[in-house]
């Protein structure tokens, strides 16, 4: 998926062979994880088997623009310290609740009770379409008011000391990256690794206000750090996407069949 993050393109079979190369990724490789994306429908698959064409779905696009969300760290407004506490009817599907309980920590709602779940009302309005979003898919509802802890109080229902532990570790190892002497081909290697890195934490990020963060600038950090080193890389990184994805394009059909 970083990959076709990436690319920002369609991709034949061919062409994401030849991008998931540098990162040690064989054709076996990389047609198993196609074709188990697809079937999860986080891809989606256009025309015939030799000459097909790859692209992110609608959903996976979603999921890809609240990861980049959480890249910008500064705030756009301030919090008025309310809260929003989801209460829902889990579903009796296993993969339904998977799905719904998996939503909710992405979105930053942690349980509180068996069936409710809280967050900052913040940043708005964000937060109140994403309850509107997740209670639409069962039964529920959503209140918003204040509560009576203090909101670092109410910061132990996320465990900040180690997101920011974590995420404190994790910038001064981008900063440790050596890339001065890299070719375009590695440097796109070490876009996907270090994205990748990032992603996966930046995925625990539950959009907290500063108020809650307290003194914690561990993801502040880690923000600043990864756009600096991308800003480093993007240009000659991107430069060997296009000799696969342009001139060549046609080139990667003919190998893919």
């Amino acid at each position: 998926m970083g990959i076709m993050v990436l690319a920002g393109r369609e991709l034949t079979a061919g062409q994401l062979i030849a991008l998931a190369a540098p990162v040690g990724l064989s054709a076996t490789n990389v047609k198993s994880h196609v074709s188990r994306m697809v079937s999860e429908g986080a891809l989606e698959r256009e025309g015939s088997a030799r000459l097909a064409k790859y692209r992110m779905s609608s959903e996976q696009a979603l999921q890809i623009e609240a990861l980049r969300a959480r890249l910008d760290t500064k705030p756009k407004q301030a919090w008025d310290g309310s809260w929003l506490m989801l209460t829902l009817q889990l579903p009796r599907s296993r993969v339904d609740r998977d799905w719904l309980r998996a939503s909710l920590w992405f979105d930053g709602f942690r349980p509180v009770a068996p069936k409710t779940f809280l967050r900052p009302a913040w940043p708005l309005p964000w937060a109140e379409e994403q309850a509107r979003q997740l209670s639409a898919r069962t039964s529920g509802f959503c209140v918003r008011g204040v509560t009576i802890a203090a909101p670092t109080e109410l910061g132990c229902l996320y465990d900040l000391r180690r997101l920011d532990s974590q995420a404190r570790r994790l910038a001064a190892w981008i900063h440790k990256r050596n890339i001065s002497s890299m070719s375009p081909r590695a440097l796109f290697a070490e876009r996907i690794k270090v994205g990748g890195q990032v992603v996966q934490l930046i995925g625990h990020d539950p959009r907290l206000p500063p108020s809650v963060w307290g003194q914690r600038r561990g993801l502040n950090d880690l923000v600043d750090a990864f756009l600096k080193f991308d800003k480093r890389v993007a240009g000659q990184a991107q430069n060997f996407v296009e000799e696969i994805t342009g001139a060549g394009a046609a080139l990667g059909s003919i190998r893919e069949s």
